[in-house]
């Protein structure tokens, strides 16, 4: 267990949790992204959030996948997993291949905690996370057509590099277009 403040804590995620990682992206997803699907959303949660997936991903080298869990307040001892966090170190970001990158590959979170600095409270601890490891750059990937992402890291200081384009077939063609975002650290 990581302990970023009294009221939030990151769990790692094994192999035992996939049931319960499925689960809570099926509870978490939706409400902020099915209106990006032609499915709502199901072909994303039903094909990354596999048994055989997060096997996977929790082999990927210098990978590190957590349940994020938060308490509403210090004199309430039971925590709720609210969403989930996936950092991995030693990531080349590809437009500045020569630098030492960090990635924040995923962030989700329960869209009824949205406004509690809990999402801040993350990318601080990712980014002091990759300044204690060395790395140069803390880099990660943002939809164009979601203004309230954008506007969140742009207000941490990350910058727009290249736009990229996701080729989800159910996925409709104006949620496409990705930015990757960077902040040289």
């Amino acid at each position: 267990m990581i302990t970023i403040s009294d009221q939030l804590v990151l769990q790692p995620i094994t192999l035992e949790d996939q049931p319960a990682l499925y689960e809570l992206m099926k509870r978490i997803y939706p409400p902020a992204y099915e209106h990006f699907w032609q499915d709502q959303g199901n072909w994303y949660i039903n094909n990354l959030y596999t048994l055989e997936n997060l096997k996977k991903e929790l082999q990927e080298k210098g990978s590190y996948y957590y349940f994020v869990r938060f308490r509403e307040s210090v004199y309430n001892k039971e925590y709720t997993t609210i969403g989930i966090l996936k950092i991995i170190e030693n990531c080349t970001y590809p437009e500045q291949p020569d630098r030492q990158s960090f990635k924040v590959h995923r962030i989700y979170l329960d869209t009824t905690i949205q406004g509690k600095g809990i999402g801040r409270r993350l990318m601080q601890y990712a980014q002091t996370r990759a300044q204690e490891t060395g790395h140069q750059l803390i880099w990660l990937d943002a939809m164009d057509q979601h203004p309230q992402a954008m506007n969140f890291y742009n207000s941490l200081g990350y910058i727009k590099g290249g736009l990229q384009h996701l080729d989800f077939e159910l996925l409709h063609d104006m949620y496409k277009p990705m930015w990757y975002l960077y902040k040289h650290l």
